[in-house]
C-alpha cells in the first residue's frame, strides 16, 4: 500500500498535541511547571491545527467530510468528538491560566480539569488509532495499533513540556521527568512489539495463484513477501522505528540525571517523532488489504 503522508502527518501530531497537552495535566497534578503552561498551550494549539490541517490533503473533496458526520459510529466523527472536546479544554485552561496570571502562588488550574485534560488526551489518540483497526487488514487489526500512537503521546508529551520548562527558566520537576522516563519505555515496547505483530501477521497470508479483481482489473497479484515490515524497502522504514523508539529512554533517563532537558529533552522529541513517522510508514507497508479471501 503507498504511504498516507497527510494521515501519517495527522496521527504523528494530534498524538503530539495530545500528549502536551496532557503532560500539562500532569504538571498540574505534580503541582509544578507554571510557567510553562501558557507557552505549552500554545503548543498543544499549533500542533492540533497542523494535525487537522494535514488530514484534508488526504481528501479529494474534502467538503464531503461532513457527510460522515451523520454517523455517530464512523471513525472520522469519533475523532471529531475527541477532538472538539479536547479544544473545548483548551479554552478552559486558557481562562484559567489568565485567571491566575500574576499571582505567585495561585496553581495553575484545578486538579479536576487536569485530569479531564489527561484523560480527553489519551482518549483522543485511543480513538485516533481504532479508526485504523480493519478486519480485511489483518496487519492494522490490533490493539497495538492505538496503543503504539499513545505511547508516541506519552513520551512526546512530557519531553516537549519540559523543554518548554527548561526555556522558560524554569526547573523541571519531578513528575514531568519521571513521565518523561516511563513515557519513552512504554513507547519503545510498544512500538517494537507492534513491529513484531506486523511481522507475524504478513507471515500468515496465503498465497494467491492468479484472481480477477473487477474494480482492477489491470492489477497484478499482490506480492505477499513483499508486505512484511522486514523485507525490501520496508525494513529500513521498521529498523529506524525500533532505534528511534528506544533511543528516548537513553536521552531522557539523561535528561533527568543532569538536568539538562534543553539538550536531551529536544533530542528525545526529534527521536520520537523520527520513529512515529517511521512505525507509521511501516505501517502504511503492510497494509494491503486481503478481502478477496473473505
Amino acid at each position: 500500500m503507498e504511504l498516507q503522508w497527510p494521515l501519517i502527518l495527522f496521527t504523528t501530531f494530534v498524538a503530539w498535541s495530545a500528549g502536551l497537552f496532557g503532560a500539562q495535566g500532569l504538571a498540574v497534578l505534580a503541582c509544578e511547571g507554571k510557567r510553562a503552561q501558557l507557552p505549552a498551550l500554545i503548543g498543544s494549539v499549533v500542533l492540533l491545527a497542523i494535525g487537522g490541517i494535514a488530514v484534508f490533503f488526504h481528501l479529494e473533496h474534502w467538503e464531503r467530510i461532513f457527510n460522515g458526520f451523520g454517523n455517530p459510529t464512523s471513525g472520522i466523527t469519533q475523532e471529531l468528538v475527541c477532538i472538539v472536546v479536547m479544544a473545548v479544554l483548551m479554552v478552559v485552561l486558557f481562562v484559567m491560566l489568565r485567571k491566575s496570571e500574576g499571582a505567585a502562588d495561585a496553581v495553575a488550574a484545578p486538579k479536576w480539569l487536569a485530569t479531564l485534560m489527561v484523560i480527553a488526551s489519551a482518549v483522543t489518540v485511543l480513538v485516533t488509532g481504532h479508526s485504523y483497526m480493519m478486519e480485511a487488514r489483518p496487519a492494522w487489526d490490533t490493539v497495538l495499533g492505538p496503543l503504539s500512537l499513545l505511547g508516541v503521546a506519552c513520551v512526546l508529551g512530557p519531553a516537549t513540556f519540559a523543554v518548554v520548562e527548561t526555556v522558560r527558566d524554569e526547573a523541571v520537576g519531578r513528575g514531568i521527568a519521571l513521565g518523561a522516563v516511563i513515557g519513552a519505555a512504554a513507547n519503545a515496547v510498544l512500538s517494537v512489539a507492534y513491529l513484531l505483530v506486523m511481522k507475524g501477521s504478513t507471515e500468515a497470508y496465503t498465497e494467491v495463484g492468479t484472481y480477477f479483481d473487477p474494480t482492477h482489473p489491470t492489477a497484478g497479484v499482490v506480492d505477499m513477501a513483499a508486505l512484511s515490515p522486514f523485507a525490501g524497502e520496508s525494513a529500513a522504514m521498521a529498523v529506524v522505528a525500533a532505534i528511534c523508539a528506544i533511543a528516548p529512554i537513553v536521552t531522557a533517563v539523561a535528561g533527568k540525571r543532569s538536568g539538562n532537558w534543553k539538550l536531551w529533552g529536544a533530542m528525545a522529541v526529534a527521536l520520537a517523532v523520527v520513529g512515529a513517522v517511521a512505525l507509521r510508514m511501516a505501517f502504511y507497508s503492510v497494509g494491503a488489504s486481503v478481502y478477496l479471501f473473505y
